[in-house]
């Protein structure tokens, strides 16, 4: 790391944190939004999503517009997240299932399964549908298994952000001591998400793309800490 600039202390800690981040994402768990209009709840998924370590995200759009996002709530998560779109729910189901996905869809039916009794492990797709009218039938068909998240108030349903949340928590933490699991990609993705994200930390700077690119090849970074609440202690700490 001899090569970094005067500011090298903050840049290591900037790719440590990539490093750390990259060795616990998974893409055994993948989330599909279907017809998703509000930008708030696609945004807020997208947040939900890198902050549980799930790389893959799609967003079908079968009867809507292409879901939109909004960067105040987004506050960056998409530039490190793999974003599939889909102009139809065909598509979509095709690319899953070829992926090697189980396709388990949140569907309020007397048939589903209480999502705490859904199995959680294998490589599985979680379908959420659009706010209003939820999945389309051809997810439905498609199904390996429909779930609902139990709910015991009058409205009977949950925000659709709220509910890929506590879906993703179920599936990741919703036992007891568990921790989140580590990172499932090969060091072929690595390989390829590193040379990503290190370009987006360089951002427009030639020195530092150069310099970046350079420690993305060579594999020069370990992993640092995965937990916000060091960043908080350190700008406290700073701040004081």
């Amino acid at each position: 790391m001899s090569d970094l600039q005067a500011d090298s202390s903050s840049e290591l800690r900037r790719l440590e944190r990539a490093e750390a981040v990259l060795a616990a994402r998974r893409r055994a768990l993948t989330v599909v939004l279907e017809d998703a209009h509000d930008p708030h709840n696609v945004s807020a998924v997208l947040r939900t999503c890198d902050a549980l370590g799930i790389q893959d995200v799609h967003l079908v759009a079968e009867n809507e517009p292409d879901s939109i996002l909004n960067p105040k709530v987004t506050i960056g998560a998409d530039r490190w997240l793999t974003i599939h779109r889909h102009r139809g729910t065909g598509d979509a189901i095709t690319a899953i299932r070829s992926a090697g996905y189980r396709i388990h869809v949140s569907h309020v039916a007397p048939s589903a399964t209480s999502l705490p009794d859904l199995p959680s492990s294998g490589r599985a797709a979680y379908v959420f549908g659009n706010e209003r009218s939820g999945v389309t039938d051809a997810w439905v068909r498609a199904a390996d298994a429909t779930f609902l998240i139990p709910t015991v108030g009058f409205s009977g349903s949950l925000n659709l952000s709220v509910a890929v949340a506590l879906t993703l928590y179920d599936r990741l933490l919703g036992r007891p001591h568990a921790q989140l699991p580590p990172g499932d990609l090969s060091p072929e993705e690595h390989d390829v998400l590193r040379a990503q994200w290190y370009a987006a930390l360089a951002g427009s700077r030639a020195d530092r793309q150069q310099t970046y690119a350079a420690l993305a090849a060579s594999h020069a970074v370990s992993p640092g800490s995965l937990f916000a609440a060091d960043r908080r202690q350190r700008a406290s700490h700073r701040a004081s």
